[in-house]
């Protein structure tokens, strides 16, 4: 008997790892068979909701209400809580051993003042290349990107063999995705260990941006869209040549079926995906319900 207890414990040890999921641009996947990908954008969007409710370092999961009451939060150990006030950014990094992740979490607009982030469309230049991002949300990466540098690469020695995933929803999802480019290209190793997931991004730079972003990140990247959400839709494309990278999932009911776009060269919108539904025809309401989160408690001043 204890002999099959070590040998169970040892199997669970070896499968408890990230899961990636596969899946095929361009194809329409019903509810039914989207739950591997239902799961991870629920699991997600909790770590990106828990990095919007100010969550404090001494006081843990305890200081972040409905946002942080879920097992898949519970399990992750909180390593470093970011707040910075100018320029304004915040986020949290933790540690989950089961699935042997590294979680670095973007904040989305939870301040009333992070509006003004939002509001900075003016594109400023990616140094390195020919792109252009959008300023506010490059600032607000700037602001964090020492402290975030220096503790993830103490973490990436201390668990050789964990996945890295950077995520946010809403601002929070423009800003993991940025400061995820950043950062392979300072950190040795990353890139190999990297994945991106978000939640409700706005666009976040011009068409030589979203480009260098594909050939860098797409593979790795899912850019979660639901229904009718109005802020995936901004900034508009015709304002400095804004323009979405790859790789989108567009959860195209309430009932959670869901489209993979098809990936583009010049520009990684499929016109079959979000980008199908008129503006005017989008409710703020839908950037609020990503497979029902966030939860209910969440600040009153995110969007």
């Amino acid at each position: 008997r204890l002999l099959t207890l070590l040998v169970f414990a040892l199997v669970a040890s070896l499968t408890a790892a990230y899961q990636d999921v596969e899946l095929v641009p361009g194809r329409r996947y019903q509810a039914s068979e989207a739950k591997p990908v239902h799961n991870l954008v629920r699991k997600y969007m909790r770590y990106s909701t828990a990095a919007s409710s100010f969550v404090d370092i001494d006081r843990g999961w305890t200081s972040c209400g409905l946002a942080c009451n879920s097992p898949d939060v519970h399990d992750v150990v909180l390593n470093l809580t970011w707040h910075v006030d100018i320029p304004l950014s915040d986020g949290l990094i933790g540690i989950h051993t089961r699935d042997k992740e590294i979680v670095v979490a973007w904040a989305g607009t939870h301040r009333y003042r992070a509006l003004l982030t939002d509001m900075s469309v003016v594109t400023a230049p990616y140094i390195g290349t020919e792109g252009n991002v959008h300023s506010g949300f490059l600032e607000s990466v700037r602001g964090a990107a020492k402290v975030v540098e220096t503790h993830l690469r103490k973490l990436m020695i201390d668990y050789p063999d964990y996945m890295v995933v950077f995520t946010g929803h809403s601002k929070g999802g423009a800003e993991a995705a940025l400061s995820a480019l950043d950062l392979v290209r300072r950190i040795d190793g990353l890139r190999q260990r990297v994945r991106v997931w978000t939640f409700g991004e706005p666009r976040l730079g011009d068409t030589h941006f979203a480009n260098v972003y594909n050939k860098e990140l797409g593979a790795v990247t899912y850019r979660v869209t639901s229904a009718a959400d109005p802020v995936v839709a901004m900034p508009p494309r015709f304002l400095f040549d804004y323009c979405h990278h790859n790789l989108e999932i567009w959860i195209s009911s309430a009932e959670g079926d869901i489209y993979v776009g098809e990936n583009f060269k010049e520009c990684a919108e499929d016109p079959r995906a979000s980008s199908s539904v008129d503006f005017y025809d989008r409710s703020i309401m839908w950037h609020k319900n990503y497979l029902g989160l966030p939860p209910l408690d969440h600040a009153a001043a995110e969007f």
